[in-house]
């Protein structure tokens, strides 16, 4: 399986990307013993590309929303420095979704889900993909959203649910993809062995 998180300038499928995350895991990987190397395992193997935003809006117009921006300039400074300030080795968008394709192909067999925190994810991605005229990196028929789930597996209301014997607090980084990818994978894990 996969899970997938991008961070964007806007809520909306044509969204400028700032950053794209994702990690590859086998749902028989939950190790209780060690939560906490677990989350570090996920957050080692994580794809990630930070992306230029000056070219995503220049070449193709892609969507920036004030209160968008707003919100990122109140975020912890690893978040802004991970996704939002801009830095010399920010990719051209077409460049990092090719190399998530290749990164994706190591592992992926055409059935694997692929997990993320509702729909906005899978639409900014597929509209970039069309617009590049790209085939999609994950069919439509695959993907799947991680708030369903641990709300259905573990009876939890809001998307979230506390994993025993793993301080979310001490590890998660909020808005960092890798760890928001990585924090829901340790959820989804939780919430099958529960």
């Amino acid at each position: 399986m996969f899970i997938f998180d991008v961070e964007t300038l806007d809520n909306k499928s044509n969204s400028v990307i700032l950053s794209m995350a994702c990690i590859h895991f086998d749902d028989s990987e939950s190790d209780a013993n060690d939560l906490a190397g677990q989350y570090r395992k996920f957050l080692d193997s994580a794809f990630f590309v930070k992306f230029d935003v000056n070219d995503q809006v220049k070449r193709f117009s892609r969507s920036i929303s004030k209160s968008t921006v707003d919100w990122w300039t109140k975020q912890c400074d690893h978040a802004k420095i991970k996704s939002f300030i801009p830095n010399s080795t920010d990719v051209k968008i077409e460049d990092g979704i090719e190399q998530m394709k290749i990164w994706a192909n190591r592992f992926d067999d055409g059935k694997a889900w692929v997990w993320a925190r509702g729909g906005l994810d899978q639409m900014v991605l597929d509209s970039f993909e069309e617009t590049l005229d790209f085939e999609p990196t994950f069919h439509f028929s695959r993907w799947r959203d991680v708030r369903t789930a641990v709300d259905f597996l573990t009876g939890s209301t809001n998307g979230y649910c506390n994993i025993p014997k793993f301080d979310s607090q001490a590890y998660v980084i909020k808005h960092d993809p890798v760890h928001d990818c990585a924090y829901d994978v340790m959820m989804l894990l939780y919430g099958k062995n529960k």
